[in-house]
């Protein structure tokens, strides 16, 4: 008797995990079904090739909706973010503030989303506090998102955050002094020659007095060889 309740217990167990490993494999083949479309549209947009707007919004709204879902797969996130981002560059606030905002509120929405799931992945919190600045220019919360944005060995993300810091108000660069000290010293002792060369063309009047004392602090030696010609 005892053995067969113990049967019959045991059978009812492994319905129950079947079905939980059932519901389970379909949401992921659901959500693998559902991004695939967006991998698609995302890598032709990162390609440079032509999408139309409405392409992009389409898909763009399906990325932002699969985050109720709380979908963490990277191939889900980053094809996202770019969908999510190269929709809000579309939107013009002047002609169609509604667009516009719909489109900041998504991507401010997908990003905080991806971060939830890749939290050391500094090209999301740069991307973050770019979508924050066009909406609204926090200093602390500014500061603290380009904090979380270091990659002190990575150039290339060091010469992309310059170009945030050069339009970022006074308040924003004072709260964020040492990330932004950080970002310069290492451009100027580290960076290529050519590309820093490049990127500091133009430097705003608030980033200015900031960036010439830090040329001063990192000396003669350091940046003597920036005004060599660069003819690459």
């Amino acid at each position: 008797m005892l053995r067969g309740q113990f049967v019959s217990i045991a059978r009812i167990v492994f319905v129950g995990v079947t079905v939980v490993f059932a519901v389970l494999a379909g949401r992921e083949l659901y959500a693998s079904i559902g991004t695939a479309s967006i991998s698609i549209v995302a890598e032709r947009i990162e390609r440079g090739e032509t999408v139309a707007n409405d392409v992009t919004a389409k898909y763009a709204a399906r990325a932002v909706a699969m985050v109720d879902g709380q979908h963490c797969r990277s191939d889900i996130v980053a094809p996202g973010v770019t969908l999510v981002l190269a929709q809000l560059d579309r939107q013009n606030i002047n002609l169609d503030y509604d667009a516009w905002a719909a489109a900041a509120s998504g991507a401010r929405h997908f990003l905080q989303h991806a971060l939830s799931c890749m939290p050391t992945n500094s090209n999301f919190w740069l991307r973050l506090a770019a979508v924050q600045s066009v909406i609204a220019e926090e200093p602390l919360s500014m500061a603290g998102m380009m904090k979380l944005a270091l990659a002190p060995h990575d150039e290339s993300m060091i010469l992309t955050r310059f170009y945030f810091w050069n339009d970022f108000t006074d308040a924003t660069l004072s709260a964020a002094k040492t990330a932004l000290n950080s970002d310069l010293t290492t451009m100027l002792k580290l960076g290529d020659r050519c590309r820093v060369n490049a990127t500091i063309k133009v430097i705003s009047p608030q980033l200015r007095p900031i960036f010439d004392r830090t040329w001063a602090g990192v000396g003669d030696g350091a940046t003597a060889r920036f005004r060599q010609r660069c003819s690459r």
